[in-house]
């Protein structure tokens, strides 16, 4: 019967735990502010408006959460841009670019 326990113990710590509301709050400051920092490094006349999408669980197929993507609004130069920043979660690193509309 001891035996049930330490299965059940094993079994918890090997499932996926969900992410609380606090991380997600600080996962998307971390990434905003990395985020709207490349953005004006690139183009020195933007201005970083509203998030307007969000996309989470990119990654490759041994690690499909590794990066958290951005979609902002803003003004370069006085004109409406939008900008796609894609953050890396474990080294911190981030790399926009500004979304051409043809």
């Amino acid at each position: 019967m001891r035996l049930i326990p330490a299965i059940l113990l094993v079994l918890g710590f090997s499932t996926a735990q969900a992410a609380t509301p606090a991380a997600w709050k600080a996962l998307d400051a971390a990434a905003r502010t990395a985020c709207g920092r490349e953005i004006v490094r690139l183009a020195s006349k933007a201005k970083v408006g509203d998030v307007t999408g969000k996309v989470s669980g990119i990654g490759a197929a041994n690690d499909r959460d590794r990066y958290y993507a951005l979609i902002l609004d803003g003004r370069t130069a006085g004109f409406k841009s939008q900008w796609l920043c894609l953050y890396d979660k474990r080294s911190k690193q981030v790399t926009a670019r500004e979304i051409e509309t043809r």
